[in-house]
């Protein structure tokens, strides 16, 4: 296996560990670390046929990952904008279709690319210091990468209104009584249980569990439209100015 700027991986027991590892930039991601993850899916990940189940989760213990990369965001030229959306689009939708099962094990904050990454897993079991959000509203924008289409489909259109139009943070308590996540454990036995949901998946049959994944998603309303123009949405807002002002003020005030 390769080595990785941004994500550490091993494979153990048939089991794919994968941490998010941009500690400097509390786990930000940009286009290097969505480019990243994209090669581990296609030439570490699809090429093995070893491994059984995926665990996504976080090198670090008080932050999944805070999102976008806001200076980045603030020096992204307007015109691609869509295109970014896209990319991002495209790369979690490899994530969500991989035919093996993934079990997102979420520590610490996760906001914004993270949730949304979080969301196209098949599993979420969260650590009792998880926080989630999507907060781009509160920046001017609309989600960017899928929450729009996916969140509605594990906590419904009531809550998931709630979450995008207030961008209120929660607990993972909260999180639990909603849907949002499978199960809540102490930070201190998160990845002993994610080990323990995946060996109990490992025991059975992979080409059925793969079969049934395929036939649940066909059993969820798939609106393509709404990808596309979750896109366009991000992209004629993004385009106004107001997001780049909003997050450039915001880095003044946090520098200072």
């Amino acid at each position: 296996m390769a080595d990785y700027k941004f994500w550490l991986i091993k494979l153990e027991d048939n089991i794919f560990w994968l941490y998010l590892n941009n500690p400097n930039k509390k786990n930000a991601f940009d286009l290097s670390v969505v480019s990243e993850l994209n090669h581990i899916l296609e030439d570490e990940i699809k090429q093995n046929k070893n491994i059984r189940v995926l665990v996504i989760t976080s090198s670090l213990d008080d932050i999944f990952t805070v999102g976008l990369d806001i200076k980045w965001l603030v020096t992204l030229d307007e015109s691609k904008s869509e295109d970014m959306t896209r990319n991002l689009q495209k790369i979690f939708a490899k994530f969500e279709d991989l035919p093996i099962p993934v079990i997102a094990a979420i520590k610490g904050l996760n906001l914004t690319a993270g949730f949304e990454l979080m969301l196209c897993a098949d599993i979420i079991i969260a650590a009792d210091n998880a926080k989630f959000g999507q907060v781009e509203t509160k920046w001017g924008m609309t989600p960017a990468a899928g929450a729009t289409q996916r969140l509605l489909r594990l906590i419904g259109p009531l809550k998931a209104k709630e979450l995008i139009f207030t961008s209120r943070i929660i607990n993972a308590e909260e999180a639990l009584r909603m849907g949002l996540i499978n199960e809540l454990v102490p930070l201190r036995d998160l990845e002993t249980r994610a080990k323990e949901i995946a060996n109990t998946m490992i025991k059975n049959s992979g080409k059925a569990i793969t079969l049934s994944k395929q036939l649940i998603k066909m059993g969820i309303y798939t609106n393509e439209e709404g990808f596309k123009k979750e896109g366009n949405a991000f992209h004629q807002l993004f385009s106004s100015g107001e997001p780049k002002k909003k997050l450039a003020e915001f880095l003044k005030r946090s520098e200072t």
